[in-house]
């Protein structure tokens, strides 16, 4: 198993724009003698984690040209949706990489001595604002640990997140988490605050280990929902919710839509950004009532950018708004790129495997089979498929054969002849293999 040679491809990859579905990331990791899939999402992400971290620590980029440039590796990244019994077992959901950059920059500090901890870091994705050599880093999974040990921490450790050590108290500057959620077996008293949730008390855990004076960010599932007086909905979550807001200073809870900035994790749920800056210097309060900001979910990256309000004191307005325009512009041609890249020779493989893909999917196909060549004696790219799909008896089988010349954007089908491509979506495909396969894709009765 070559997890190094993997690992500087799929960087390599995610720096040209080249995406990839779960197929083709599948198979390359498969020519690197890797076939485990959980080992594919998690190398997988490392390398994101890495590109990512190099993109944070770019000197030549202000912080939203880095967020911008992050947000585009995001949407250029596979959809990390392989799950394994084991990543269920745990809740392993990481943390978006644009999200992260903004949580990990939301905690670092001025002073260059200041220390930082993740106490469920994952692969490390909600650190790559931090500095290496100042973050501490913890986790339980055995391949996660590994990354983690790749990679030039502080420190690296493994203990449970309930119990950080007893010397880590009141230690670090900045304090960041995204807990795998569950339910608690017992619960623990907080106070007088009994916590059911395992995501609140490993969060409560974290801020223990947090300075007075330092500020933490937390990623928590679900949004909050509150009764007809407009106070936090009683249970679980008004207790945390609560216990927070009495001791520490919560600068701001961020709903966020998961299906629109969290899906390419793995998961769509919906989550919350919770911002803390320091402890209160006198306890008291309790989570406060229903209003607009709270209940203004976040649909984009750049509201999240807005939102978060890192650059809290631009210059002058008229340097600011030349700088904001170039920064935009930047970011056009930034998709500019992602959006001409879709059609450059290298990403036709990974049309040919959504086809491929797609037509595996199909009722009564068998025995599909698929030749990919880039380019061929012609210097074309082309795609070849052939497969056998039964009649509507379900006993009898026909033979499909068809050629898709992709540079060309044609689809040839034996007896019938080429017919041009508009497009490469795969739904307008379909609708051209109809005409030669009506069968192939009725229903099966």
């Amino acid at each position: 198993m070559d997890k190094k040679g993997y690992i500087s491809r799929v960087r390599k990859d995610l720096r040209n724009a080249h995406k990839h579905s779960k197929t083709t990331i599948e198979k390359i990791a498969k020519g690197f003698g890797i076939t485990n899939k959980n080992l594919v999402k998690e190398y997988t992400e490392l390398a994101i984690v890495l590109n990512a971290r190099e993109i944070a620590h770019d000197a030549s980029l202000n912080t939203y040209e880095k967020y911008l440039a992050i947000v585009a590796l995001y949407q250029s990244q596979v959809n990390l949706s392989m799950r394994t019994s084991m990543s269920v077992l745990m809740q392993q959901y990481s943390t978006p990489a644009p999200i992260s950059f903004l949580a990990s920059s939301y905690v670092r500090n001025p002073k260059q001595e200041a220390l930082y901890l993740e106490p469920s870091a994952g692969n490390g994705l909600l650190t790559i604002a931090l500095p290496y050599r100042k973050t501490f880093v913890n986790e339980l999974d055995d391949i996660r640990l590994d990354n983690l040990k790749e990679q030039p921490f502080a420190k690296v450790s493994h203990w449970d997140a309930l119990k950080p050590p007893f010397a880590y108290n009141k230690k670090f500057e900045g304090v960041l988490t995204n807990p795998p959620f569950g339910t608690l077996s017992e619960a623990m008293l907080f106070g007088k605050f009994k916590i059911k949730r395992l995501e609140h008390a490993m969060a409560l855990n974290a801020l223990r280990c947090m300075r007075d004076d330092g500020k933490a960010a937390i990623i928590i599932g679900g949004h909050t929902s509150w009764d007809k007086q407009g106070r936090v909905s009683a249970g679980n979550n008004r207790i945390f919710l609560n216990y927070l807001y009495h001791f520490y200073n919560v600068e701001d809870i961020i709903p966020i839509d998961g299906k629109k900035l969290y899906s390419r994790q793995g998961t769509s749920f919906n989550t919350r950004l919770i911002l803390i800056d320091g402890v209160k210097l006198k306890p008291g309060g309790a989570a406060p009532l229903k209003n607009e900001l709270h209940n203004t979910i976040v649909n984009s990256h750049e509201e999240l950018w807005e939102r978060v309000k890192l650059q809290k004191s631009p210059q002058t307005s008229k340097t600011n708004k030349k700088s904001s325009v170039l920064i935009k512009a930047k970011a056009i041609r930034i998709k500019q790129k992602q959006l001409t890249q879709l059609l450059e020779p290298q990403n036709y493989e990974v049309l040919h495997f959504d086809v491929l893909t797609h037509l595996n999917s199909l009722k009564g196909v068998y025995d599909v089979k698929n030749l990919f060549e880039n380019p061929n004696k012609y210097g074309d790219v082309v795609s070849h498929f052939s497969l056998k799909y039964a009649r509507e008896d379900q006993w009898n089988f026909e033979t499909a054969r068809f050629v898709i010349t992709w540079n060309q954007l044609r689809l040839f089908i034996p007896d019938f002849g080429y017919r041009t491509l508009p497009d490469t979506e795969i739904k307008n495909l379909v609708t051209h293999l109809k005409v030669g396969f009506p069968l192939l894709f009725k229903p099966l009765t």
